[in-house]
């Protein structure tokens, strides 16, 4: 063979060889080619794992129907489509036009008498999917970073959520505690108003507690999902004969946020896979950007009609690979590659003397994580504990960070009403600040829990407080008598003698008195106590936090004094306190006081949980 021949040979065999990817490429159809009338089919799942077709017919496309995007209109037909409308469930089912790939149904008209769906443009999927790099999310996997350094102290921000739950409706302030900041919602239409929506994403809960579901409801409707209390893989295993079936387009697959003793998964159906990729739901899941889910393939135990919203009832199979983002027009995944989740463990003594051990895997993101752990707490207890009444619940642990010492978790909530939301909100809270600080390579290794129940409350209010003398000299003892009244009524004396600190000179003195979120709470309002600088302070403070179950007695001088980020200075010279807060310069760590902590005494440990501040003053003498 001559050599041009040779060539020629080559070039042949070589476009031969690409045919198949470049016939990829031509399997997608245009918006610019859609016209009114044309049909096609569609492709999901109606019942356990076999795909069927159901009937499309293309009403038309709205142009600009989101900033430079389009949405197709189209009338589904065929299967259960006539009695269930579009069904929540299929978002994601890909639609054909001639064997070309258009898009994914992915939008719907709510209590709409016909199955008109909006159709996400596949070209829209993939050009927001893939406009960043597969590999980015692999690298953050783990590692949680904000978009911002911390605007308050953990202090401010743990007692700012506890202060807000006695505000209003209690579930309703934990249910905005639990949200992301600025976090407005999904959109939804005006009573009435016929707007195309995306479709609701079912949200199946296995192992949940109606008292769980109830609290967090709201929290899930923000988010765009049905919550519907079904099955766990385990379900799936025993309805589905053989191996876990194959990713491909139009099969049912779910993105899971909580797996073990409790499983939380959102259902949709696959729009596209190319190689190990997988692309699916056409409208984003939580709007999570880069994130870590388990990607699980799903069984569709029914589909059930419903007036307002029918939904498939669906159950996740193995996991098969993770979704790595979760955009506006869908989420995408890797086949094959595992999911970075952080393990929890929940021990509870119920106050039945009972022992429950709970396991699970959350979802690894800086804002679902803290979400997530509310849920799994907050379930954990009510499985084991009445809903109402009165609830005393000590709960000790760690959070173990890659790195760092681990935060440590010991307090005591206590009352007769919504006692499991505060105690949740107050055990994940410092978690929650960690995972939203701001600085790079957070990654949390497990949370670990020991709860301990009693179902009576243990409440004491601090009544008066009285010393044995109003005077002493420094270094001398003085035995301070603090006065709790306890639920029943009664009057419990507890006795501690409090040192008063040498090198102090002649003068008053103050001491207050009280539990650790009213000695904050004072602190707090005395003067800005700063924010962390590093990872190591914002556990350290975290780590410092004032505890319910015991009194804190502060000596307090009446001289000014200083606060530089969270370290207060007291009775500075005038000379050095002239210096640090000069007029020529500004800074929000640095505040004045008007008095000054000389030190502060931790009392033992109390069989109440107390409520309550007193101060008195003592005059050291020279």
């Amino acid at each position: 063979m001559t050599q041009p021949r040779r060539i020629l040979a080559l070039a042949i065999m070589a476009v031969v060889v690409s045919l198949p990817a470049f016939a990829q490429t031509t399997t997608f159809m245009s918006v610019d080619e859609v016209r009114a009338g044309m049909k096609g089919i569609g492709k999901t799942v109606f019942q356990g794992t076999a795909i069927e077709q159901f009937d499309v017919e293309l009403l038309g496309v709205l142009k600009n129907f989101a900033p430079k995007q389009d949405m197709i209109l189209a009338r589904l037909s065929g299967g259960p489509l006539a009695q269930t409308g579009v069904i929540a469930g299929m978002s994601g089912s890909p639609v054909y036009i001639d064997g070309k790939l258009l898009g994914a149904v992915a939008f719907a008209f709510p209590f709409a008498k016909e199955p008109i769906a909006g159709i996400q443009p596949i070209s829209q999927m993939l050009n927001v999917l893939n406009e960043r790099a597969v590999a980015a999310p692999a690298a953050q996997a783990g590692s949680n970073s904000g978009g911002s350094l911390p605007g308050e102290s953990p202090a401010e921000f743990i007692y700012g959520l506890l202060g807000r739950l006695g505000e209003g409706k209690p579930a309703q302030q934990a249910f905005q505690a639990w949200l992301p900041q600025g976090f407005s919602g999904v959109a939804q239409p005006a009573a009435g108003a016929p707007s195309l929506v995306r479709i609701e994403t079912p949200l199946f809960l296995s192992g949940a507690t109606p008292a769980a579901i109830q609290q967090f409801t709201p929290f899930f409707n923000a988010f765009g999902f049905t919550p519907v209390q079904g099955g766990g893989g385990g379900s799936a295993s025993s309805l589905q004969a053989g191996p876990t079936p194959k990713l491909e387009p139009g099969s049912a697959v779910n993105a899971e946020l909580i797996r073990g003793d409790v499983n939380i998964s959102a259902n949709g159906t696959v729009t596209h896979v190319d190689g190990n990729r997988v692309y699916a739901f056409g409208h984003p899941n939580m709007s999570a950007g880069p994130t870590d889910l388990p990607m699980s393939a799903g069984y569709v135990i029914s589909v059930l009609p419903n007036v307002q919203n029918s939904f498939k009832l669906a159950v996740p199979m193995d996991v098969v690979g993770s979704f790595d983002q979760d955009r506006a027009t869908g989420i995408a995944g890797t086949v094959g590659r595992a999911p970075k989740l952080i393990p929890m463990t929940v021990n509870l003594r119920s106050s039945q003397n009972t022992v429950n051990q709970y396991k699970f895997e959350i979802a690894n993101d800086r804002f679902l994580t803290p979400l997530l752990m509310n849920f799994t707490l907050f379930n954990a207890i009510t499985a084991s504990e009445r809903g109402l009444g009165e609830m005393t619940l000590d709960i000790s642990g760690s959070i173990r960070v890659k790195d760092y010492d681990a935060i440590r978790v010991d307090n005591v909530f206590s009352g007769d009403a919504n006692t499991q939301t505060t105690a949740t909100i107050g055990t994940i809270a410092p978690l929650q600040y960690l995972m939203n600080a701001g600085y790079d390579g957070v990654v949390i290794e497990g949370v670990d829990l020991e709860i301990v129940s009693t179902d009576r409350k243990t409440n004491a209010q601090l009544e008066r407080i009285s010393v044995d003398k109003t005077e002493a000299r420094p270094g001398e003892t003085v035995m301070l008598s603090a006065f709790l009244r306890a639920t029943t009524g009664d009057i419990v004396v507890e006795r501690h003698p409090v040192q008063i600190p040498a090198g102090l000179p002649a003068g008053p003195i103050q001491l207050l008195v009280g539990d650790g979120t009213s000695v904050t709470t004072t602190d707090l309002r005395r003067g800005s106590a700063g924010v962390p600088k590093n990872m190591t302070q914002i556990i350290k403070e975290l780590n410092n936090l004032r505890k319910n179950d015991r009194l804190y007695i502060k000596i307090m001088s009446y001289a000014p004094g200083i606060v530089i980020g969270g370290e207060e200075l007291p009775s500075l010279p005038p000379s050095m306190a002239a210096v640090i807060n000069t007029d020529r310069s500004s800074s929000r760590s640095v505040s004045n006081t008007r008095n000054s902590t000389i030190s502060e005494i931790e009392l033992p440990q109390s069989k109440y949980v107390i409520q309550g501040q007193r101060s008195l003053n003592v005059t050291v003498r020279p």
